[in-house]
């Protein structure tokens, strides 16, 4: 039987909208120490699910191979099917993005047993590689947008897209068990992604205000310098 949760998602606070809000309402630190609560067997399954889809830079040495084996080892210890089925729609986006950027690089299709995305949706996007929405608009609406913005260089429209695409499907799978496992990861993977919005956001509050400073003494020297 579907363990609930009910005390757990009770004690966490409702998440804005990543694009109104103005800050965390809960630290990591707060958020761990709810999740503490999870069952031993949920809690491992998230901390696992997290290596994958946390929304931060891969690390730079890794290749492609071994995200393909950590994809592998990972997902053979998800046994709950929400969970899994979410981390599968997570890595079959990176694959899109990856198949995206490497055509618009003037890349040409992958030659059929090289490891560059994750299986099965990258060997779809290799067979499919001349199509411009890899043949997946319709399972996937947003690609022909990404790929839109992709080409613009409009680099966090591109990361706003894909943010919502992401937050969007969890709010659909919080809302399948309220009160169970499903609204608890779902929580914690929308708080990753808040959490690296606000960074970009204070990211380009210190470029703006460096910009503005620049443009300060610019104005200085014109005037007294």
């Amino acid at each position: 039987m579907a363990r609930s949760y009910y005390m757990l998602v009770a004690s966490l606070p409702r998440l804005v909208h990543f694009e109104r809000a103005e800050r965390m309402p809960i630290n990591r630190q707060r958020l761990e120490q709810r999740l503490r609560n999870l069952d031993p067997s949920h809690a491992g399954q998230l901390s696992e699910a997290s290596r994958l889809v946390e929304w931060r830079q891969q690390p730079a040495g890794r290749t492609d191979t071994e995200a393909v084996e950590l994809y592998r080892r990972v997902t053979s210890r998800l046994t709950h099917p929400v969970l899994r089925a979410f981390v599968e729609f997570r890595m079959d986006q990176r694959t899109v993005m990856a198949g995206l950027r490497r055509r618009q690089a003037g890349d040409p299709a992958p030659p059929a047993g090289e490891t560059w995305g994750i299986p099965p949706r990258a060997d779809w996007v290799r067979r499919h590689w001349e199509a411009p929405d890899f043949n997946l608009g319709g399972h996937y609406p947003w690609i022909n947008e990404a790929r839109r913005l992709l080409e613009a260089r409009s680099a966090l429209e591109l990361e706003r897209l894909l943010m919502n695409v992401v937050w969007q499907r969890l709010g659909r799978v919080a809302d399948t068990r309220p009160f169970g496992f499903e609204s608890v990861f779902a929580f914690s993977f929308k708080w990753d992604i808040l959490n690296r919005w606000l960074s970009y956001q204070a990211e380009a509050a210190v470029e703006r205000f460096r910009e503005l400073v620049t443009e300060g003494m610019r104005e200085y020297q014109k005037q007294y310098g």
